[in-house]
């Protein structure tokens, strides 16, 4: 029964880098377009030529930087899965080592990924930073209260 399960994480693990491949080759993105009275504010297209003095901005900055990263985390996230499924005294270890870590920095993303997601749009919804901060905050808000909804139930 193990076997399907790696095979299965491995299958996706291959799925998301073929897909974040992908994208990172796409060399175009949204720009504000500045006309007045449209609906989309990014109706133009761009090359990616952006110059920065920074040198941490400039690496950031590069795509091929993020799909390494991503790269390297989906790798550490399989070789983690392959751990946890593994069995004798080394997977039972690292299963109680590695699941508060990784409970940890799930979570810690899935919060930055809705926090930050929402902030974004609607302070390019709605051309205000405090607007951005206070929708985010509703969100975050919002989700906290199902969590807490969820637990009362299965409890």
């Amino acid at each position: 029964m193990q076997e399907i399960y790696l095979a299965s994480t491995v299958l996706m693990g291959i799925l998301v880098i073929a897909v974040a491949a992908t994208m990172a080759r796409m060399g175009q993105r949204a720009t504000p377009s500045g006309h007045a009275g449209t609906r989309s504010k990014y109706a133009d297209w761009s090359d990616r030529t952006e110059k920065t003095d920074s040198r941490v901005v400039a690496i950031a900055s590069r795509p091929v930087t993020w799909t390494i990263t991503f790269i390297g985390l989906v790798a550490a996230i399989l070789a983690g899965a392959v751990l946890l499924v593994s069995e004798g005294e080394f997977g039972e270890l690292a299963m109680e080592a590695a699941e508060p870590v990784l409970l940890g920095v799930g979570g810690a993303v899935l919060l930055g990924y809705l926090f930050f997601g929402s902030f974004f749009a609607a302070r390019d919804r709605f051309d205000s930073t405090a607007i951005g901060v206070a929708i985010a905050s509703l969100v975050l808000g919002f989700f906290g209260l199902i969590a807490v909804v969820i637990a009362v139930l299965t409890a």
